[in-house]
């Protein structure tokens, strides 16, 4: 019997360690900016997405990266030093378009097609690095959790700089989007924000890796997403649950557009009509773009997307 109870133990004891240094792995792969794992799942999502990358001749990107952005840097709370560039306007303008980049990508990649079209309707570009990202410093992603509170100091700076009647609009794409819907909600979210236009975003970095694991790990959730959860909350010192736009969402007050491509495979579509019906601003629409993949939508729908943009500034914009 003593021998019997001894095996469990050990059975046990055995189990509990693989499954901890499991979700070590798992945290540490997924969280750390030096991640080797999250290539290869971004390219297995990526041979199921239908649509087209935008060619390389395409002249919105050669406007772009002819262009001489200012940079600007500051000091966040945890004491990172973060970047971000400023495309100005040809023309002074008082209105600032806020740029939110996703997972693994930076503020250049993801806004590189779009920039473009909001300097062309006249407004100033300003596009972030976020902590563990392009040119900014930080080792562990927040997955909006830190990079919503660096984006408010962001504002600030932005407020401060060039004056309290400066128009807001945030533009957030993935990660970025799940960052500005919880800025949405935040009671702090400056007056000088007139929209926000939130695309492909989760509802929480919770479901979202439960997705992941499902569909592209082919891994349970249990006992994994809690240990490397648990792993999270000593090192990224957040918790996966406390990465939650869907609930902020629902404290917003701010006019807000939702976009999603309808062929999204990697945040699934029904996650924006989730945050449609949970967003409690006063005015809010939603667009899906038919065909499009994760992070596609402008690129393959770029007249609707345009027109849907418009269509909030006549509203919200006053120049």
């Amino acid at each position: 019997m003593k021998k019997a109870n001894k095996l469990l133990i050990g059975s046990a004891a055995t189990a509990s360690a693989v499954s901890l240094g499991a979700g070590y792995i798992i945290f540490n792969e997924v969280m750390n900016r030096n991640a080797k794992i999250f290539p290869l799942i971004k390219k297995a999502a990526q041979k199921k997405m239908v649509s087209s990358p935008v060619e390389e001749t395409d002249p919105r990107l050669k406007w772009f990266y002819e262009q001489k952005p200012i940079p600007f840097e500051m000091i966040n709370s945890r004491n990172f030093r973060l970047k971000a560039k400023l495309f100005p306007a040809e023309k002074p303008s008082k209105v600032f378009v806020f740029c939110s980049h996703g997972y693994k990508s930076t503020g250049f990649r993801e806004y590189d097609i779009m920039t473009k079209f909001y300097h062309d309707l006249g407004y100033n570009v300003f596009i972030v690095d976020h902590q563990a990202h392009g040119e900014s410093d930080g080792q562990y992603v927040g997955f909006g959790y830190y990079e919503y509170e660096d984006c408010l100091l962001w504002l600030q700076r932005l407020i401060d700089k060039y004056g309290d009647d400066i128009q807001i609009i945030l533009q957030g794409i993935s990660m970025g989007c799940a960052t500005v819907t919880m800025m949405a909600g935040s009671p702090t979210l400056p007056k000088n924000v007139k929209f926000i236009v939130a695309d492909c975003g989760y509802t929480t970095a919770k479901a979202q890796f439960e997705f992941v694991l499902k569909n592209y790990v082919h891994l349970p959730n249990f006992p994994l997403l809690y240990t490397a959860n648990f792993f999270n909350k000593k090192i990224g010192g957040y918790g996966f649950t406390d990465s939650n736009p869907i609930d902020w969402v629902a404290k917003a007050e701010v006019p807000m557009l939702f976009v999603h491509g309808e062929a999204d495979d990697f945040v699934p579509p029904y996650m924006v009509h989730q945050l449609y019906a949970a967003c409690s601003s006063e005015y809010k629409d939603i667009l899906v773009v038919k065909g499009a993949g994760h992070a596609e939508s402008y690129r393959v729908g770029s007249e609707a997307y345009e027109e849907k943009v418009k269509s909030f500034c006549e509203k919200f914009i006053t120049e």
